[in-house]
């Protein structure tokens, strides 16, 4: 993954950072190994936003035995991602306030989709007070 502050640069020459935007992370953080590291890296980026901006984070979960299984098989085979608990993807959103309905698995944000409400992925949506 890129440094952080380089994103932060490169988005400045088109983006306000002075007024609030959206930082979108869908499926990102599972390609950092560790945890504290992904923390990091999306404080980082969250520090460099202004107050009003929101987070949309979206990640894979450890929920489904099943998930852990076909993920541990595919990290073998060379495509590396990493499952983390919803405790551990709730800490990406400390400080800031979740917008209804929280963290969630992700179809449960649009449930009129059809899609089941249980997927081992959580999303939520937060803002930056």
């Amino acid at each position: 993954m890129r440094d952080p502050n380089t994103i932060v640069r490169a988005a400045a020459r088109t983006l306000d950072l002075g007024q609030p935007v959206a930082l979108i992370m869908l499926g990102i953080l599972g390609n950092v190994a560790d945890h504290d590291e992904a923390r990091s890296i999306s404080s980082r980026l969250l520090a460099a936003v202004s107050p009003g901006s929101y987070l949309v984070l979206n990640d894979g979960a450890n929920t489904s035995a099943e998930h852990v299984e076909a993920q541990r098989a595919a990290n073998e085979a060379g495509h590396p991602y990493h499952l983390r608990s919803p405790d551990q993807i709730a800490r990406f959103f400390d400080g800031l306030e979740l917008v209804e309905p929280g963290l969630v698995s992700t179809p449960r944000w649009r449930p009129e989709s059809g899609v089941p409400a249980e997927l081992p992925v959580r999303c939520g949506v937060a803002r930056k007070p």
